[in-house]
């Protein structure tokens, strides 16, 4: 008898183990899924963090020097920036990035507002757009920083994060 109950149990062994193999596997799959859709999202919301910051120092750039030369400086315009874009960008850094990614996009916000409250009264004879706007410059730099640590797969740091020749260089006078 205990050899029929043995051949009768041994395929229900089989049966279970096959099981447990396909539900861990389809853990383990959908971890994975889990993990690439998460990977791409935050990639897809650091790109529009970089996009969208570069609108805004352009407009910003237009926005200075489109200033009205009727209108003295401390006299605040209002301003021409559109500001959805950036802020839906800052959003989803808040709500997929990790907290050193997030913070680096705040500090990028902080130099844009510091900026944009210059421009707005307007720059006075001192003050020159290509220094001012090398704050925001070094936040994007450092911002690419952190998102590259997360991001890129060997984690390296970059050297330079454009090909723009330097403030100094000849190529800005002749």
């Amino acid at each position: 008898m205990s050899a029929l109950w043995s051949s009768l149990l041994a395929p229900a062994g089989a049966v279970a183990t096959t099981l447990i193999g396909v539900v861990a596997g389809s853990v383990v799959s959908r971890r994975a899924q889990d993990r690439h859709w998460a990977r791409e999202q935050l990639a897809a919301t650091c790109a529009r963090v970089l996009r969208e910051s570069s609108v805004v120092l352009v407009d910003l750039s237009e926005m200075e020097s489109g200033r009205p030369d009727t209108v003295p400086q401390g006299v605040v315009l209002p301003t021409t920036v559109d500001w959805r874009p950036w802020n839906e960008a800052l959003s989803m850094v808040n709500l997929v990035a990790d907290k050193d990614i997030a913070e680096a996009a705040h500090a990028l916000d902080e130099q844009i507002w510091r900026l944009h409250t210059l421009i707005k009264r307007g720059l006075t004879p001192e003050e020159s757009w290509l220094v001012l706007r090398r704050a925001v410059e070094s936040a994007q730099n450092e911002f690419i920083t952190v998102a590259r640590r997360r991001l890129s797969l060997a984690g390296d740091s970059l050297q330079r994060f454009s090909g723009r020749p330097a403030p100094d260089d000849p190529i800005w006078t002749s």
